[in-house]
């Protein structure tokens, strides 16, 4: 085989691990059949109703979830036998309406519903608008669905079937639902066969129905064309699916050589442009996206408009396009522009009539587009009259306050009071200038409607004040007609350029607010640790920035979702719990937004966004808008709610990552310290636990044979070796629950220097081979201690002090006062401390080099000196450790004197 032709190894890798994905989500995920036809009546309930008991005679566990009859005689017979889960009632208007209940669907879960009519509109209420949605959420618990639908309710082709019958049908279904499906059966008689059952009642019942239907749909060119259509779309699946088997991963595979994108705007022509261009990019088996540009005509939009915009933008999406946004000017150079930087091959642009001199006077996008667009094809479609409605507030009209207005008036009287006095004295282009002043100033504060009228008002106002003859409207000179009709031109394009220059500020200062706000709560979020810390800082960013009352929910141990954090207005703005606890749990557990302005649970008082981070769902955040009026959030505000939960998201992952690590690190560590401490506690008790052994050995092997004074110092040594082991045991007990905080100071009234003499005599024979020297001051007072632990103290000290010096050394101990403390200080002239070490010899288990010039290693794990800082600390006294300048090592610690009297 050649370089050439050698498959890359990472894209084999690649498409490995995309088989086994979508592998393991197939295992998991339910079947969908539909069943596929031109209209009613071609038997597509009866087909999948046969196909639903033949599976039931397989033994599948099958069930019927709604089935429309429509009163047919030969349907009802076949629903006998088969399962049937009750209805859902739903009051609406007055009117009983029976719906298809999903939670009874998902608790039963069969392997196969049978559900009729999947474009159907669910009653309000529901929690899914749409049928369809409904089915998508059976198939992802692992049911398998048959479900029936018309060529008509397929999206792309909605328009078309409204052209050929004259009937929009307002319920579609996404091609996308069709596109996946994993099996489509096409339903199909001829026409005349289905015009003959329509005149025997087969398909309505009622005569008055059956006669509207043959004059407004069933008529035999609408049902030749509706069957083409069927039969062209269902070729173009086989034909979709014969390109993925051919592909050697087996996933879709787009055209490289085209892309298209399709220009929207706020008119009804986009939805059908949008149509287009989904049917166009299953033809080429290419990519697509719905761009629109957001310019200041985008700000002069009624409601009626943008809302226009919002559902054409969302249909691009539910048709499985992409969709983008832009900010521009000028519409066609952006669009050109995109579509350059992003490959696009093809622009589908919408063309509606309007009168010829509109287009000669301002153009059209699909012009501009053919004339900029070199290699760029450019697919024009017409459209309707009515496709253009008045969503835009014409030229001359803006959405601005009146209140805005009265800055004309103001501005013009301002100009002329400062003018009129002066007016012999300065030319009248000068009065010119000094009125275009006014203008951009109304302009840049108010907006184009108010400098337009500021405008008119300044020509009237130079006419009659400074145009001979003064306090007239008459003008002797024609020049001065035109001086006045080029001010009152040029006050328009200024007026007009700068209130355009105004709503780019606008955009510029909302696209900056925004990034500062993510900027901002990045920064938070980074500098701080702790979930719930970071669930409250992302809260309060994403409260003031959307002005909504904001809820976190994460789960327990046991999956239960918890409201973790409210940022709320006032205490008592709430989530009712169990009216929108169905909508979290959804949103956490099928990773996708639910309730206010989504598809799922619409009625919900608030939007629900899961946090998704990189190894699942870690949470749901909720939004409510303070205004009550706010029905749904605009895209805009959800793309950055989305934003917002994403960092969230991340910084709580990294927070839990960080709890993880460091529990681990405690755990690890506490390991280390164990095994230290078993190893440090062996080495200590070793010593007495052999004197021990050997005592007892001797006395139960050679009892009979030796003396009775060798006996009694066998038994002697027994007993002070025991009882240095029960000491050393109950002192580490005891250390242990100080530092824990567990356990009080036994304290009594003790002289220090009763303390220290108690201390040299049970180190004495460690003491032999050294000279002690005591050095106390007279008088000391009485201190308030825990005499047995002091002593421990002060035994170790002495301990180490003659286990590090060389034998002949001398060893002092003092004590002297230092108010507002005793000090305690065990010396020795030895080789003293390594430099660097003082103050780690006291941490535990510390294994440094201690005293190693006497040619000895530390003993005992370091326990020593740590068991006296925390007997010492405990007291509320210092313990340290430093070389003496004459030579050898000095450790003090001191005792307060002034919490005796107060105890």
């Amino acid at each position: 085989m050649s370089e050439e032709n050698r498959p890359d190894p990472d894209e084999l890798l690649s498409r490995i691990a995309a088989e086994e994905t979508q592998a393991q989500a197939e295992s998991t995920r339910g079947k969908l059949k539909i069943f596929f036809g031109a209209c009613a009546g071609v038997g597509k309930t009866y087909t999948m109703l046969s196909a639903g008991k033949q599976a039931l005679l397989e033994g599948v566990d099958v069930v019927i979830g709604l089935i429309e009859t429509h009163g047919r005689e030969d349907t009802k017979r076949l629903l006998d036998g088969l399962p049937i889960i009750p209805h859902r009632e739903v009051q609406y208007r007055g009117t009983l309406i029976k719906e298809f209940d999903l939670d009874a669907a998902l608790t039963r879960k069969p392997q196969l519903i049978l559900l009729d009519e999947l474009a159907h509109s669910n009653a309000p209420g529901s929690r899914h608008p749409k049928r369809w949605q409904d089915v998508q959420e059976l198939l992802d618990a692992g049911i398998s669905i048959y479900t029936t639908i018309n060529v008509q309710h397929l999206e792309s082709l909605n328009d078309v079937v409204a052209r050929i019958t004259g009937v929009w049908v307002k319920e579609t279904v996404p091609d996308e639902i069709f596109d996946k499906a994993d099996e489509i059966s096409l339903v199909d008689i001829p026409s005349e066969e289905l015009l003959k059952r329509l005149k025997e009642g087969k398909v309505y019942i009622e005569a008055a129905a059956r006669g509207r239907a043959a004059q407004n749909f069933f008529k035999k060119s609408n049902l030749i064309a509706l069957r083409e259509l069927a039969l062209r779309r269902t070729a173009e699946r086989v034909d979709a699916l014969m390109d993925v088997y051919k592909t050697t991963g087996g996933t879709q595979s787009w055209s490289g050589a085209d892309r298209i994108l399709v220009c929207i705007g706020p008119d009804s022509l986009s939805a059908k442009l949008v149509r287009v261009a989904k049917r166009m990019a299953g033809g080429l088996k290419s990519p697509w996206t719905a761009i629109y540009v957001e310019n200041e005509r985008h700000y002069r939009l009624n409601k009626q408009g943008q809302e226009a915009v919002e559902r054409t933008l969302r249909l691009a999406e539910r048709m499985g396009g992409k969709t983008e946004t832009i900010q521009g000017q000028k519409a066609s150079d952006d669009i050109l522009s995109y579509a350059r930087s992003g490959g696009f091959t093809k622009v589908i642009v919408g063309k509606s009539p309007r009168p010829r001199w509109r287009e000669m006077i301002y153009g059209t996008l699909a012009d501009q587009l053919i004339r900029g667009s070199g290699s760029i094809d450019v697919y024009v479609v017409a459209g309707e009259t009515e496709d253009r409605k008045p969503l835009t507030s014409p030229f001359w009209k803006t959405q601005t306050p009146w209140q805005f207005y009265l800055s004309a008036p103001l501005a013009t009287i301002f100009c002329t009071i400062v003018l009129v006095p002066v007016r012999p004295y300065i030319e009248r282009v000068d009065v010119v200038l000094a009125y275009l002043i006014g203008i951009v100033s109304v302009a840049v504060r108010y907006g184009r409607g108010p400098s337009l009228l500021t405008t008119l008002m300044a020509a009237l106002a130079i006419n009659f004040f400074f145009v001979m003859p003064y306090y007239s409207f008459k003008v002797e000179d024609e020049h001065r007609v035109i001086t006045l009709m080029v001010t009152l031109l040029t006050g328009v394009i200024i007026g007009t350029q700068t209130s355009r220059l105004r709503m780019q500020a606008i955009s510029s200062r909302r696209r900056e607010k925004n990034t500062s706000a993510l900027f901002a709560m990045s920064r938070e979020l980074t500098a701080n640790r702790g979930k719930l810390t970071l669930a409250q800082l992302a809260a309060q960013h994403i409260a003031d920035v959307l002005d909504s009352d904001v809820f976190l929910w994460f789960p327990d141990e046991k999956g239960h979702l918890q409201t973790a954090v409210a940022e709320t207005e006032t205490e008592t703005s709430t989530i009712d719990p169990v009216r929108e606890e169905s909508v979290v749990n959804w949103a956490f557990t099928h990773r996708q937004n639910a309730g206010l302005g989504t598809d799922t649970l619409p009625s919900a008082k608030a939007l629900y966004v899961p946090l998704i981070g990189s190894s699942g769902v870690v949470g749901v955040i909720g939004i409510m808008p303070r205004d009550p009026a706010v029905d749904a959030y605009a895209t805009e505000d959800v793309e950055l709610l989305e934003t917002f939960a994403t960092i969230t998201a991340s910084a709580l992952e990294r927070a839990v990552a960080a709890e993880l690590m460091e529990k681990t690190i405690v755990e690890t560590e506490s390991e280390k310290l164990r095994n230290i401490l078993l190893s440090s506690v062996s080495h200590d008790l070793r010593t007495p636990l052999a004197a021990i052994t050997g005592a007892a050995s001797t006395l139960l092997l050679e009892g009979g044979k030796i003396t009775d004074e060798y006996r009694a110092e066998l038994l002697r040594s027994i007993h002070e070796e025991g009882a240095r082991l029960a000491r050393m045991v109950t002192n580490l007990l005891d250390v242990s629950s100080l530092e824990s905080g567990s356990v009080k100071l036994n304290k009594e009234l003790y002289f220090i220097e009763e303390l220290i003499g108690s201390a040299l005599m049970r180190v004495e024979p460690k003491l032999g081979r050294h000279k002690v020297v005591t050095n106390i001051e007279h008088g000391l007072p009485l201190l308030r201690m825990d005499g047995l632990l002091i002593e421990q103290v002060l035994i170790n000290l002495l301990e180490n002090a003659a286990e590090y010096t060389p034998p002949g050394t001398t060893i002092t101990i003092s004590a002297m006062t230092a108010k507002p403390d005793i000090h305690v200080i065990v010396s020795d002239n030895g080789p003293g401390i390594t430099k660097g070490e003082e103050e780690r010899i006291f941490d535990k288990f510390y294994a440094g080099d201690i005293l190693h010039h006497a040619g000895h290693e530390q003993k005992g794990g370091g326990l020593g000196l740590a068991i006296c800082r925390g007997i010492i600390h405990a007291h509320g006294g210092k313990i340290w450790a430093q070389n003496s300048p004459e030579g050898g090592a000095l450790f003090t610690f001191t005792l307060p004197i002034r919490s005796q009297d107060a105890e």
